[in-house]
């Protein structure tokens, strides 16, 4: 007579579910890691270019002894690729905590990290590049 095999433990789809939630989560937090990252390059390539006029050459024949003198239409390009990577991080910002807000009203807090840290990276880029803009605007060569 054959033995029956042993009954395999239930799956629990409400667990599978929950693991599949926490997965979604972390996807979302790298997502904002990987906008923050990119919203700080363009901050960055945007002041060299606002500096050092990396866009436009510019004839500085007429203005002997200035050859690190400003292009004007490279010097509005990078300030606003600054303006750009400012928007990118608050937009990506503020869609992390709109989807945030709508995974723990349905599942609960995460337990591996505290819930603003993704949300703070980002927020600090935001100033970072806020007050970058002011300080390329206010000292302008």
């Amino acid at each position: 007579m054959a033995e029956a095999a042993p009954a395999e433990p239930g799956i629990n789809v409400r667990q599978i579910v929950e693991l599949q939630a926490e997965v979604c989560y972390m996807n979302v937090d790298r997502t904002l890691a990987t906008w923050t990252r990119t919203a700080l390059s363009l901050i960055v390539f945007g002041t060299v270019v606002d500096r050092y006029g990396l866009l436009l050459t510019r004839n500085h024949a007429a203005h002997v002894g200035t050859l690190l003198a400003m292009n004007p239409e490279s010097s509005i390009a990078g300030l606003l690729l600054v303006a750009l990577g400012v928007c990118f991080a608050a937009a990506a910002a503020i869609r992390h905590q709109a989807y945030r807000r709508k995974w723990i009203r349905e599942y609960d807090h995460p337990g591996w990290h505290g819930p603003w840290l993704a949300f703070v990276f980002a927020a600090m880029t935001i100033i970072a590049g806020c007050t970058l803009l002011v300080v390329l605007l206010v000292f302008r060569g």
